[in-house]
């Protein structure tokens, strides 16, 4: 049976108790420490087990604050139902959070995630998109941040600008998370997509947007007139077509990625969209360009743009083909991007080579078989499928 008796220490026991539990009654305990330290426990049984609560130091929490305690823990004990002090006293107990606005929040855990980022262009669309369009919700605090303002953020472009309203729900949902670990707010999460966003918005993708490719049969006549326009512009776009490159692969391209010797240019993960390094064997006109480059050598960047230090924008390359009025055969205006349809539809077309290795040379993923179409025999089989697109380009 518990001790019910109470008040059954005074500030001098307190002070002249000798090691061990004192109990003062109704489970009130002074916990005598061998150092000599002294604290307050509250004891009580709890189902077959016996939890204690630690109700603070001795004398910096009295003998008649402790009993207030202790009377407290009691009362939750007596409710109906039954109220576990432990739990309640955590509750009450808890530190106090600080719950900050959405908007200082967000570029807070933006800076703390910024090593998954792959680039520092993708920091700032992060920050660029949730300062645009999480304006609604920026300086609400971030547990008052319920459905209905989030589609305040969305719905204005979820018709008009679909991918990018979806990477905004997804940066809001991603910072509210993070909140709600830091225990700034509960569960559910009002921007999730499951059980929450899906009901309310349209569930129809946008389509994907067509790059235009010019088909592969015109190649060789639209690299001859290519080849007389001047710029770096002009340069970069062939080197894009000769090496089957993303833009922007091309547009980031250092002199250190080149190994002129073994005629491989090596991409960095970072700079690669699957964020897995991507080896590109050279063709003999593709090391043409290079050299012809290294002659005005600048820097560390292979396609210099206007200021220093920086690479051309994607609009250089784009304006190329623009003033050179390029279109397809259905009409429309071909993209740099469209250069790697053109690429694959000529391999898989005209070609015997494997679509493993035609898919490795686009640097799209092959699942189990990539390994092998990645060692040094292979490089050399992807050599001949780029040496015979250069031959088939320029002629």
């Amino acid at each position: 049976m518990p001790d019910l008796t109470s008040n059954k220490l005074s500030d001098l026991k307190c002070k002249r108790a000798k090691t061990g539990r004192h109990s003062d009654g109704g489970g009130l305990y002074l916990n005598v420490k061998q150092t000599g330290a002294r604290n307050w426990l509250f004891i009580y049984r709890w189902g077959d087990k016996r939890p204690s609560i630690g109700l603070g130091g001795y004398p910096s929490v009295s003998l008649s604050e402790a009993r207030k305690q202790a009377a407290m823990c009691r009362d939750w004990l007596n409710q109906t139902p039954r109220k576990d002090p432990k739990k309640e006293w955590m509750v009450l107990n808890a530190p106090e959070v600080r719950i900050e606005p959405f908007g200082p929040f967000a570029l807070r855990h933006i800076d703390a995630i910024k090593g998954d980022f792959r680039n520092a262009k993708h920091i700032a669309q992060w920050r660029s998109t949730l300062e645009r369009y999480a304006e609604p919700i920026w300086a609400k605090p971030l547990n008052e941040i319920e459905v209905d303002h989030v589609l305040k953020c969305l719905e204005p472009i979820w018709a008009t600008k679909n991918e990018t309203a979806r990477r905004v729900r997804g940066r809001i949902e991603a910072v509210l998370e993070s909140a709600r670990v830091r225990g700034m707010r509960e569960d559910p999460n009002p921007a999730s997509w499951n059980g929450q966003l899906k009901h309310v918005l349209g569930r129809k993708r946008p389509k994907q947007k067509h790059l235009a490719a010019l088909e592969y049969d015109q190649m060789h006549a639209f690299w001859q007139t290519l080849r007389q326009k001047s710029g770096i512009g002009a340069l970069a776009l062939q080197f894009t077509i000769l090496t089957a490159a993303r833009s922007g692969e091309v547009r980031g391209a250092t002199w250190n990625e080149i190994d002129i010797e073994a005629g491989i240019w090596s991409i960095p993960a970072e700079r690669m969209k699957a964020e897995k390094p991507h080896m590109v064997p050279l063709s003999q006109a593709a090391l043409a360009i290079i050299d012809h480059i290294s002659k005005a050598r600048q820097g560390e960047l292979i396609f210099m743009g206007m200021r220093a230090g920086k690479p051309i924008s994607d609009m250089t390359m784009t304006k190329a083909l623009r003033d050179m009025k390029l279109t397809n055969s259905q009409g429309e205006a071909v993209t740099a991007h469209g250069f790697r349809s053109t690429f694959s539809d000529w391999a898989r077309n005209e070609t015997d080579f494997p679509r493993e290795l035609i898919e490795e040379s686009l640097a799209h993923s092959l699942g189990k078989v990539e390994a092998a179409y990645r060692r040094g025999q292979a490089i050399e089989r992807r050599r001949a499928l780029m040496e015979a697109w250069a031959l088939y380009v320029c002629g």
